[in-house]
Order: C-alpha cells, then sequence, then structure tokens
C-alpha cells in the first residue's frame, strides 16, 4: 500500500511506532490535528528537539523536575512576550490584509474535506 501525502499527521498514523517517546509524539500530532487542523509536523519537531534538549540535561545530572520546571518558566515568559510584542487586534487590520491572511492560511487546505 503506498500513500502520497505532505501531511504530517496523515504520515505518522501509518507509522508503526514502540518507542514510548515517540508514541507520544504521534499522539501529540493526532491532538494538533483534531484541535487546530495543521501544524502537526512542526509541533512534533518542536517537542522532540525539547525531549533531546531535556534528555540532555537529565544526562548531566539536572533533576527532570528541574528541567520540567525550566520549561514551563520558558512557557510562560514566551507567552507574555508573544502578547506584549506580536499580537495584532484585528480591528486595527485593514479587510483585505485579513482576507489575504486567511487565503493564505486555507491554501493548502480543502475545506469540508
Amino acid at each position: 500500500e503506498v500513500t502520497i501525502t505532505n501531511d504530517g499527521a496523515t504520515i505518522l498514523k501509518l507509522l508503526e511506532v514502540e518507542h514510548p517517546a515517540a508514541k507520544v509524539l504521534v499522539e501529540l500530532a493526532d491532538l494538533q490535528d483534531k484541535e487546530v487542523g495543521d501544524g502537526t509536523t512542526s509541533v512534533v519537531i518542536l517537542a522532540a528537539e525539547l525531549l533531546k534538549r531535556g534528555n540532555e540535561l537529565v544526562r548531566k545530572k539536572v533533576h527532570a523536575t528541574s528541567v520540567m520546571a525550566g520549561y514551563r518558566l520558558a512557557m510562560r515568559e514566551a507567552v507574555k512576550f508573544i502578547k506584549a510584542n506580536l499580537v495584532v487586534p484585528t480591528d486595527r487590520m485593514e479587510r483585505d490584509f485579513l482576507v489575504a491572511a486567511a487565503k493564505t492560511a486555507m491554501s493548502s487546505r480543502i475545506i469540508g474535506a
């Protein structure tokens, strides 16, 4: 059987994964696909890199709870930065810009599929 797709969630669903951490990544991609409908590949790459770096810290004798505390702190700071610097209220944008952004976001998706 051959499947041709550029959809990360579809590719991951077709894999027979045994490793527990890899199973978590597959589940994460599936959740991202169900909740948002896009970004599965990006989420898996980001999560895999966080796991890799966290594992490196644990191997250097940093306690896992300290690694998790650091990740939580980084998340809070990232959200704070995004809200302060990257969020633009839509009422300050022109309609043409919003339509163009929506078209770009939906260009690789089939509506109602």
